[in-house]
């Protein structure tokens, strides 16, 4: 009896524990003020975040296919459906063929092309933007407004490029933020802006918690 209780006492201890750390496995990021915690859920649907992973990997792979041989290094973005094609190629048939091969791709639902027209880059540039995507991204979570299962960020020689669906204050915030970081060129937002409500009502219409939402009057684009 005394093992049977104490084994029950145990998984009960371990259930607590699972569901106290689910928000930080699960919900990307969490604010906490006391015992309260507020878990960022990702504004997508379930189905709309693996089409975005399936997209990013077979686009570049069907305009690989079109191009043949030409040299060119193209990496494909997706957030909900919407496709940013950053890198270069080394014409502008080169860069109008990408566009209309991600155009026609399945379940594409608009492509924003800035592909550059120039010799691909080299190692450290590519290793440049790694690092600044990783320094932009760290910065815009320490602002505690925007969360990055909300965002995602792309950096192309030196060029910011934020995708998500957010209020016009957190693009504002993110833009300012990313705007700030040392090494940035200049940034371009892609975002899909909503207003809070109309946000939270979707998020309503997945049957999933609303996400922390910071609400504001306008949006802003750094150049």
């Amino acid at each position: 009896m005394r093992k049977t209780l104490l084994l029950t006492a145990l998984l009960a201890a371990m259930g607590s524990m699972v569901t106290g750390c689910a928000p930080l496995i699960f919900g990307g990021a969490v604010a906490a003020t006391g015992t309260a915690v507020s878990t960022a859920t990702d504004r997508r649907s379930t189905g709309s975040v693996v089409n975005d992973e399936v997209l990013e990997k077979r686009i570049p792979w069907e305009i690989s296919q079109k191009l043949g041989e030409t040299p060119s290094h193209i990496t494909a973005t997706s957030y909900n459906g919407k496709v940013l094609l950053t890198g270069e190629v080394p014409t502008e048939s080169a860069r109008a063929i990408a566009s209309e091969v991600a155009k026609t791709s399945l379940d594409v639902g608009e492509v924003i092309n800035e592909l550059a027209v120039q010799e691909n880059v080299g190692a450290m540039q590519r290793l440049s933007d790694s690092t600044l995507a990783t320094k932009v991204r760290s910065r815009i979570i320490a602002t505690e407004n925007v969360y990055l299962n909300q965002m995602k960020v792309t950096v192309d020689r030196g060029i910011v490029y934020l995708m998500g669906l957010v209020t016009p204050e957190e693009n504002k915030i993110a833009c300012e933020t990313a705007a700030k970081t040392s090494g940035v060129v200049r940034v371009i937002s892609v975002c899909e802006v909503m207003n809070a409500e109309q946000i939270k009502q979707r998020m309503r219409d997945m049957q999933v918690e609303p996400s922390v939402v910071t609400e504001g009057q306008t949006a802003q684009v750094v150049e």
